[in-house]
């Protein structure tokens, strides 16, 4: 059993400021994290019947593709235990506004092969299957409608339908895009613009994640709807339901939380012993390096930018290993082929230092081709060296687990 821990910590996105002031009105304790001078989020705490939590608290912006680097990137630094998409959306078929949906599936409409015509290749992301089944109890239930200050006649319904995501605003069902979806993706019961890239970023970052989204509008009534207040209508809805469900997922205050089985990225903080060898120190800490290079990689892998305050982390923690290399080839090892792939580990953590600090100096890009074209190049090559020294850390433990020191 793990130790008893009080607070879990839960990412919320957003993409509009309005959906994440809704969000802010059940926190409380607000404050300002400010991890690098460009990357700010709100954390505040939401004290649940169950347990409480920390809430991290980022609005993306728009869009699939912005939504999905936001959303890695907030994963990385801040480390929840859950991620979830709060917002509107429109109602494609069923739901009418003030409904809710959770979504089962989730597709990107937008993916597929251009040839003659438009050919769609679904990519369906789903939620986390415990946090979709929470969802369902308590949209049977209807306890969710408890949180809201009056419940409205008729009674919103929740669905765990899917739902599609697209980077192109749809407030028409007279539309090509509409029969499109109509046709290909007919068990759809809404559409948004986020929901795909937050799922990819969640899914890449084994994170368990879910969205969800209050209806607002039936696309060809957006204007009026809006302008009559449904879209605060929507989100004070989905705000209830995400919050029912949060309190639901935390665990009751004297149940133990289950012990992670994602490492500390935090070299060992107690002292070894006084007469450990350096090298015995070192090989004790692969496993920490490896998760720390490999989490590096994920993160270029998912980002479409990296900025220069980004990686400050793994600078420093690329600095110390290179640092406790160079201290135990001061006085290598006799086994010859062990002292062969720290030579080999020193070599390819030079390489990787000085990729890191080409692409430091390349991002974020510019405008112009030239620019663009030289920062991908740094971004792959600074993989290339990551997955390098991934390889040399992956042979330095085999020779380590073969041979006794």
């Amino acid at each position: 059993m793990g130790e008893s821990k009080e607070e879990q910590r839960v990412l919320i996105i957003t993409a509009l400021s309005l959906e994440a002031r809704e969000v802010q009105s059940y926190l409380s304790s607000l404050s300002h994290l400010l991890l690098a001078p460009d990357s700010r989020y709100e954390i505040g705490q939401f004290r649940g019947t169950r347990g409480n939590c920390e809430v991290i608290l980022k609005e993306s912006g728009q869009l699939n593709k912005t939504c999905s680097a936001v959303t890695a990137r907030a994963i990385v630094e801040t480390r929840p235990e859950l991620a979830m998409l709060i917002g509107v959306a429109g109602s494609l078929r069923d739901a009418i506004p003030g409904d809710v949906v959770v979504p089962e599936l989730i597709y990107d409409y937008e993916s597929g092969k251009v040839a003659e015509h438009f050919l769609p290749r679904p990519r369906p992301h789903r939620p986390d299957a415990h946090l979709l089944d929470l969802a369902r109890s308590i949209a049977r239930s209807e306890r969710w409608l408890q949180r809201l200050p009056s419940i409205p006649l008729p009674r919103p319904a929740c669905y765990t339908k899917p739902l599609v995501a697209g980077d192109i605003l749809l407030t028409s069902k007279d539309s090509d895009l509409y029969h499109f979806i109509r046709t290909y993706y007919s068990d759809a019961v809404a559409v948004a613009m986020e929901d795909a890239g937050f799922m990819e970023a969640a899914y890449r970052t084994q994170t368990p994640a879910i969205v969800v989204r209050g209806i607002s509008d039936q696309l060809d009534d957006k204007q009026e709807r809006d302008a009559q207040g449904y879209q605060q209508l929507a989100i004070a809805h989905a705000r209830a339901f995400a919050f029912e469900l949060l309190d639901q997922w935390l665990p009751p205050r004297d149940q133990p939380v289950p012990e992670t089985p994602i490492a500390s990225l935090e070299p060992p903080s107690a002292a070894p012993p006084s007469n450990a060898a350096p090298l015995l120190i070192f090989l004790q800490q692969l496993p920490t390096y490896k998760e720390l290079l490999g989490e590096a990689l994920n993160m270029l892998l998912i980002s479409y930018v990296i900025y220069k305050d980004q990686c400050r982390y793994y600078c420093q923690q690329l600095q110390r290993l290179a640092t406790q290399l160079q201290q135990v080839l001061m006085n290598p090892p006799a086994d010859r082929a062990l002292r062969l792939r720290l030579d080999n580990l020193a070599q390819a953590v030079r390489e990787l230092w000085q990729a890191v600090e080409h692409l430091r100096h390349c991002c974020p890009p510019g405008e112009s081709r030239q620019e663009q074209r030289t920062y991908q190049e740094a971004r792959q090559q600074t993989c290339r060296a990551l997955q390098k020294a991934l390889e040399c850390l992956e042979r330095l433990a085999e020779s380590r687990d073969k041979r006794p020191l």
